[in-house]
C-alpha cells in the first residue's frame, strides 16, 4: 500500500509554503526613516551590505547624504519624505516619541 507525498489541503483551505520559497525582493528600494541614527544606520549598511538597495532618510537631506557617503554601498541620502516616496519599503528607525512628527 502506498501512501501519498503530501496530505492535500482542507477544502478551502491554502496549501502550506515552504518557508524556504521566498519572493525576490532584490528589486525593491528599502528607506529607512531616521537613517542617520545609530539603528537606522546599522539597518542601512546591513541591508545595502546585502545588496540591497537602500536610501536613509533624515530631516535634513544634507545630514542623510552625508551619512549615506560615510555608509558606502550605494546608499543614497534624502530628506524623510523624499525618502519615503521613493522606497517600495520603509523602515521607521527613530525613537518612540518622534513616531507622530516624523509620519506627518
Amino acid at each position: 500500500m502506498s501512501t501519498p507525498d503530501a496530505t492535500p489541503p482542507a477544502p478551502g483551505k491554502a496549501p502550506a509554503k515552504d518557508p524556504w520559497d521566498l519572493p525576490d525582493v532584490s528589486g525593491l528600494v528599502v528607506g529607512v526613516l531616521g537613517g542617520t541614527g545609530p539603528q537606522g544606520k546599522g539597518l542601512a549598511h546591513r541591508l545595502a551590505r546585502a545588496g540591497q538597495k537602500v536610501i536613509i532618510g533624515s530631516r535634513a537631506a544634507e545630514r542623510a547624504r552625508a551619512a549615506a557617503e560615510e555608509l558606502g554601498y550605494g546608499v543614497e541620502g534624502a530628506d524623510n519624505a523624499e525618502t519615503a516616496r521613493r522606497s517600495d519599503i520603509v523602515i521607521v528607525a527613530v525613537p518612540w516619541d518622534g513616531h507622530g512628527k516624523t509620519l506627518e
